[in-house]
């Protein structure tokens, strides 16, 4: 028994890790979809591999030769599940388990993120960045007083067109109605990018996956806030 329980606690904290290391490996790959596409991106996939070897490192469980990409079921646009499910083989110590439940013992973990990198309909993700741009003056004009002397009065006089600075205002965005029973956190990223919003502003409580119907929301619908607010929906009333 306190051979099954020393076995039974290692193949538990390897799942732990392994499932910590997928969620990570799916949020990066949402992030970036496009990196397994073409011609896609050797860096991207790198840094997908070196995430998970990293989490992986202190477990003794052997990941395959060549680590899974992630898939896309339903594409690459926005709000779409990425899925990342990887199998290792963990070594048991104790032959009699081992020889129960199978040694090596096969443990899996599987985590799916919605895409929040890329483009809805044409249109580029998030709001526009406000900027800054000089607006020249209208020149004015003077006239100097008249001359009192013999050699009659002075040209007038014209000042140089100076730069005044005008600020572009940051845009309001209006919040949408996403505590509608029965919406899951895929379709209300959809309706926070269309608002104009930023996809990473949209937080999750908890964080998917799964994904989870809406129950509320931070910041009221209907509220007119700047485009680049952050806001976090719940999957219970608060």
């Amino acid at each position: 028994m306190v051979l099954f329980g020393i076995d039974f606690g290692r193949v538990f904290l390897g799942w732990v890790t392994l499932t910590n290391a997928v969620r990570e490996a799916a949020n990066f790959a949402a992030m970036k979809p496009d990196a397994w596409g073409t011609p896609g991106s050797p860096t991207a996939r790198a840094e997908f591999a070196r995430l998970i070897n990293a989490e992986t490192d202190d477990i003794n469980c052997t990941l395959p030769a060549t680590l899974p990409s992630p898939i896309f079921p339903n594409g690459t646009d926005i709000g779409s599940p990425t899925v990342v499910s990887i199998t290792c083989r963990f070594s048991l110590i104790t032959p009699f388990i081992g020889g129960i439940v199978g040694n090596p013992l096969n443990v899996s973990a599987s985590a799916s993120f919605p895409v929040r990198g890329g483009a809805i309909e044409g249109t580029p993700v998030g709001p526009a960045v406000a900027t800054f741009q000089p607006t020249p003056s209208v020149p004015v004009v003077t006239q100097a007083p008249p001359s009192t002397g013999s050699g009659g009065s002075e040209p007038p006089a014209t000042s140089a067109p100076t730069a005044t600075p005008r600020v572009t205002p940051v845009p309001n965005c209006v919040v949408p109605n996403l505590e509608q029973g029965s919406l899951t956190t895929d379709s209300a990223l959809r309706l926070w990018i269309a608002a104009g919003f930023n996809s990473n502003n949209l937080l999750f409580s908890p964080f998917v996956p799964p994904h989870f119907d809406i129950k509320a929301q931070s910041v009221p619908a209907g509220s007119s806030v700047v485009c680049t607010a952050g806001m976090t929906v719940y999957d219970r009333n608060r």
